[in-house]
Parts: structure tokens; C-alpha cells; sequence
């Protein structure tokens, strides 16, 4: 066996170790999670969903009272039209936070 072919089988083989036990690590977390996560944990966890909700709901509002008719986002307008209109709460979170779609989506 030659350098190339023993580094190739090397690497290939640490890679296949490291993301299998990387994948079987996330298997048994997602497997144990309802043992381990306190139901504490579980209620922060929906307060912060129903906030994120919430605040995306009061900015689509926000947008909805300042231009009735407009269909466009605020980040398409001219920068001399956004300056005097406030900020929304969930401008860095533009791609799924103001308009409800999960991460994962």
C-alpha cells in the first residue's frame, strides 16, 4: 500500500469514526431528553417561543399601521424613507424571526 491510498483509508476512516459518533451522540441526546430536561427548562423554553411570537406579531402590526397598503418590507425601501420610522424588534432576525418561519424550515 502505497502513502496516497494509506492517507486516503486514514482520513476516510477518522471521518466515518468522528460523524458516526458524532450522529449516535445526537440520537441518544434527542432519545434522553425527556428524562433529563427539568420541566423549568421546558417552560423557559416556551416562554421564549411564545416572546419571539409575540414580538413579530406587535412588528408585522408596526408595518401594517405605518403603510396600509404597501405589500413590500421595510428593507426595500429607500434608506431616506426608514429613517424616521422606528426600528422593529426583530430586524436581525429578518429571516424567519418577523415572519414566523422556524429555523429548521
Amino acid at each position: 500500500m502505497d502513502a496516497l491510498t494509506h492517507t486516503i483509508l486514514a482520513v476516510a476512516c477518522i471521518a466515518g469514526a468522528y460523524y458516526g459518533g458524532r450522529a449516535l451522540q445526537v440520537r441518544e441526546a434527542r432519545r434522553m431528553w425527556g428524562h433529563i430536561a427539568t420541566p423549568e427548562m421546558k417552560r423557559e423554553i416556551q416562554l421564549m417561543d411564545a416572546l419571539i411570537r409575540h414580538m413579530s406579531e406587535q412588528d408585522d402590526q408596526h408595518i401594517r399601521d405605518q403603510e396600509p397598503s404597501a405589500t413590500r418590507d421595510i428593507r426595500d425601501q429607500e434608506p431616506s424613507a426608514t429613517q424616521g420610522s422606528s426600528a422593529t424588534q426583530l430586524e436581525l432576525f429578518a429571516e424567519y424571526g418577523r415572519y414566523g418561519y422556524s429555523p429548521a424550515e
